[in-house]
């Protein structure tokens, strides 16, 4: 049995069913999965092989977690005190996270501040670290914990944008712009999420508007022309039948957009993760018109959505670019590393190292 322990949010939902999804591809080793309660029903209708259970205190339910061939978190730093309760030779406990490390003379105190977290929480918390990057990583950081670099992780899609715009009831050759938001569940939704929900709501565009759902819910009221659209089961499905995104900052939804070429306008950061997230999109399109400012006006986005629309193409290649692999390459290390002991750690690493693109000097 593999324990895999995923947070609440669909930025981390969703690469945890293709995580999963490949891995049953591979074995027909039983996974169950903790995670919050208000996931389970979106969880059980996208992984129904999948043993669904609640969430569990690391430090009170150690001995549980810890009964299992290997131990995987998509990012859930609690699992610090599950390590340090942790005797004798396993299990293995992999992490998967994501974000630019590389520390440089144009961070912030922000952004610099959630790099070097990024660093400590990964050495407490696992034993061999998979971190999500773009590219070929500037640096290899120099952690205690087995440091592997993998592209990022998508679900296949599994319908089409015709299919999309009909369960909208949207012409299907007519384009939409994709409102975005995250999950917002947790004390970590996004900060200005009603003001940009008005922006929206005032937008004078030709271009049909769509606002994605979220776990809860959305509690805004919009002019009737707006479409909210259910809550989809796969979302990648959603963005890639749109024209256009506009997104608070995410991991989860720079991975949907990059996979699918479609354009992203990410809005200010109000966390130093989203920050860094913002500055990894900015690096990788060369042109800060992927970026909304605070002060932009419902008059100034739609100026901004007409400027992105035309950098399409671009869009399409820049993003054409970056592999995609990511969850494949976890399905096989997770293969490779259940019921493995920590002294064999070591030369399972070097397997794991030959499956990613991304070098390790």
């Amino acid at each position: 049995m593999i324990h895999y322990i995923v947070g609440r949010n669909l930025g981390h939902l969703n690469p945890c069913v293709a995580n999963l999804s490949e891995f049953s591809k591979l074995s027909d080793e039983p996974v169950k999965i903790y995670s919050f309660s208000n996931t389970h029903e979106w969880l059980r209708a996208n992984f129904p092989q999948g043993n669904i259970a609640h969430y569990l205190n690391p430090q009170k339910r150690a001995d549980q977690l810890l009964n299992a061939n290997l131990v995987m978190h998509d990012w859930r730093d609690e699992v610090l005190k599950l390590k340090k309760e942790r005797t004798g030779q396993g299990p293995i406990i992999g992490g998967i996270y994501h974000s630019d490390m590389s520390v440089t003379s144009a961070d912030t105190d922000w952004t610099r501040k959630f790099k070097w977290q990024i660093r400590d929480i990964s050495q407490k918390s696992t034993d061999i670290f998979f971190h999500i990057n773009l590219t070929q990583p500037k640096e290899i950081p120099q952690l205690s914990t087995l440091y592997v670099p993998i592209p990022i992780i998508t679900r296949d899609l599994t319908m089409t944008p015709e299919q999309v715009k009909q369960m909208l009831g949207i012409p299907s050759d007519e384009p939409f712009i994709l409102v975005q938001m995250g999950g917002g569940v947790g004390k970590y939704r996004y900060l200005y999420m009603d003001e940009w929900y008005e922006k929206v709501n005032k937008l004078q565009t030709p271009y049909r508007l769509v606002v994605a759902n979220q776990l809860r819910g959305i509690a805004f009221s919009f002019q009737p022309q707006i479409i909210q659209a259910p809550l989809f089961a796969n979302g990648r499905d959603l963005i890639n039948a749109a024209d256009l995104v506009i997104s608070k900052p995410g991991m989860g939804i720079l991975m949907d957009c990059l996979s699918t070429g479609t354009p992203l306008l990410a809005l200010p950061a109000d966390t130093k993760e989203r920050e860094v997230k913002n500055r990894m999109l900015l690096e990788l399109v060369g042109d800060d018109r992927c970026l909304a400012s605070p002060h932009m006006t419902p008059k100034d986005l739609a100026i901004r959505i007409e400027e992105l629309r035309a950098q399409k193409a671009h869009f399409e290649n820049v993003f054409g670019k970056i592999p995609q692999n990511g969850a494949a390459i976890i399905a096989e290390s997770m293969k490779l590393l259940s019921g493995r002991k920590l002294k064999e750690l070591p030369d399972v690493y070097q397997d794991i190292l030959n499956l990613t693109p991304f070098v390790v000097h």
